[in-house]
């Protein structure tokens, strides 16, 4: 009897092993959903100093402004029409959804003390898996823009990842 006894007293360390497991598991549960949540969206931001379009230039006519930073390019119309292209990474193996848009603003040369005009304006909406490269190209039009259009001086583009592999 003294045999089954020691055999209880020796599983008991496992039963609290196990019991501890299970509160620091449930402990991870509840503080983990306000860490997911942050990480569900993303936002990547890089502005661009707005110019003439050259074609509206030739013909006498200002009714269009062009951007380009490198990794994205677009332009503005006097009417609130935006157009963008920019390239999209997405790393990791698993899928997250990736929309591109812009918001317009007024500020000193090179994208300095901008006031911004308009909200972002959302032109793309793509899923990206696997560690891809994808090259959005999209439009949209914000109506607001018309009576702001001559104090347009600056484009910020702005990328948002949604899903839980946004790094």
């Amino acid at each position: 009897m003294t045999h089954h006894f020691k055999l209880f007293n020796a599983a008991r360390p496992v039963r609290r092993g196990l019991a501890r497991c299970l509160m620091l598991a449930l402990g991870f549960a509840i503080l983990m959903p306000g860490q997911v949540q942050a990480a569900d969206e993303t936002l990547r931001r890089a502005s661009a100093p707005t110019q003439w379009s050259i074609s509206d230039l030739a013909v006498g006519k200002r009714d269009r402004l062009e951007f380009s930073d490198g990794d994205f390019k677009g332009w503005v119309r006097r009417d609130g029409e935006i157009f963008i292209e920019s390239e999209v990474a997405h790393s990791g193996l698993f899928c997250a959804e990736y929309q591109v848009g812009v918001r317009i603003g007024a500020g000193s040369p090179g994208c300095a003390n901008v006031r911004w005009l308009s909200e972002v304006v959302y032109a793309t909406r793509r899923t990206q898996c696997n560690n891809s490269g994808l090259r959005h190209s999209g439009g949209a039009t914000d109506a607001s823009l018309t009576g702001a259009f001559d104090k347009i001086t600056c484009v910020e583009r702005v990328v948002r990842c949604s899903g839980s592999a946004c790094k």
